[in-house]
């Protein structure tokens, strides 16, 4: 198989859908049978081939100094697919880029599979129609779903990565569906990760407790619920808030921080060994996304046995109601997720930290995962060489059985 990926979403700087990328063309490097290739937005044009893997980057427009660029035109990826020639052609972000894919696939009849990485209705159109157009929020993200519904259901199939998500799909009249959940290198995120010294350096002593946010300081990640919520669970002689991660919200973090003094920041990690130091590090890890289409980040702290704090909304619930003794945060209350962080803190020790590390380690790492999206794949080719794509549509809802 000949497999092209493409996704503006990717940023060097990004987090879980880069890792995605980056891990799946690692997986393939190594079935030389196949060939993968991953076309992103980039400063220039250019292109870079090792063995079967490629990666083109095609000239993009920035967005202001967020670090992402968008694919806004067909000719980039025109050329990309003219020189790769994909069986299939996953698409891994909304908006303008399935449009694109469709003009410069033309007339080739190349299967497409839409990969549903961004709940874009309830985590972007819902939260800003209810601030800056509350009169209109509703019709507003009623034609945001529509919009999912015709997008994702012109593609010859689509992967979701929670069950939660293939309910809202489905509830948007797409039936070619797939369940694809993302996985966890549990050799580089582990309890041996475990650092005294990082716990000493942010001043965390004796019998107290490290509580970790990492994630993009935005509202969506639930920066604005857990600072609301601090005063809440403050008790600086047992707990130790520690936040990490950079973004729009920073400006509202400093001020925080000048009130609450204790609360530690976290420089600027280097990579994903310093990123699973950390997780290990910690004893709580507040995933805090109320609309994740599956909270890897979550899963991360889950393998480095580190006792995490999941919303009851999302992908994050899903993942909750599997781990079975983790009870999640009600979604959008402060007080909820201060007394759900303070049972995390209490629950915290050897037994828990075995009972999370069993779970990841049981089907949840990559080669897992992957192997289970190239079945899939040879699927959907053959169903599209055949001329019949809906032998694709499974019955109904049956990720519920």
């Amino acid at each position: 198989m000949r497999i092209c990926d493409a996704n503006s979403f990717y940023s060097e700087t990004g987090g879980g859908i880069r890792i995605y990328h980056d891990r799946k063309l690692e997986y393939f490097s190594k079935r030389r049978e196949h060939s993968i290739a991953l076309v992103i937005p980039g400063a220039t044009t250019d292109r870079t081939v090792d063995g079967n893997t490629s990666v083109y980057r095609v000239k993009s427009l920035p967005l202001l100094d967020s670090g992402y660029r968008l694919i806004v035109d067909s000719g980039g990826l025109t050329s990309a697919f003219g020189d790769f020639r994909p069986d299939l052609v996953e698409i891994g972000s909304p908006y303008l880029l399935p449009i694109h894919t469709r003009k410069a696939l033309g007339n080739s009849n190349t299967p497409t599979v839409g990969f549903f990485h961004t709940d874009y209705p309830d985590s972007y159109v819902q939260p800003f129609a209810s601030k800056f157009l509350p009169g209109l929020a509703g019709p507003l993200t009623r034609m945001a779903r529509s919009h999912v519904g015709r997008t994702y259901g012109r593609m010859t199939a689509v992967f979701a990565a929670s069950r939660c998500i293939l309910q809202k799909l489905y509830d948007s009249g797409v039936r070619r569906l797939f369940y694809t959940p993302l996985g966890v290198c549990t050799d580089q995120f582990s309890p041996s990760r475990r650092s005294d010294e990082f716990r000493r350096a942010l001043g965390v002593h004796g019998g107290s407790k490290l509580v970790l946010y990492l994630a993009r300081l935005h509202s969506e990640k639930g920066l604005d619920l857990l600072l609301k919520a601090y005063p809440m669970f403050r008790d600086s002689s047992s707990i130790k808030l520690v936040i990490g991660g950079h973004g729009p919200a920073e400006g509202r973090l400093i001020e925080f921080i000048r009130q609450f003094p204790e609360v530690r920041r976290l420089p600027y990690l280097p990579g994903r060994d310093a990123v699973a130091e950390a997780m290990a590090s910690a004893d709580v890890f507040l995933s805090l996304g109320q609309s994740e289409t599956f909270g890897l980040a979550g899963l991360e702290a889950i393998a480095c046995g580190t006792t995490p704090v999941l919303p009851d909304s999302g992908a994050s619930a899903d993942m909750a109601a599997t781990l079975g003794f983790i009870l999640p945060f009600r979604s959008d209350n402060p007080e909820s997720l201060a007394n759900t962080i303070v049972s995390a803190a209490a629950m915290s020790d050897s037994e828990t930290s075995n009972k999370l590390r069993a779970f990841a380690l049981d089907g949840h790492d990559w080669d897992s995962v992957f192997r289970r999206i190239e079945i899939y794949y040879e699927r959907i080719i053959n169903a599209s060489r055949d001329g019949n794509p809906d032998s694709l549509i499974s019955p109904d809802k049956w990720w519920e059985e």
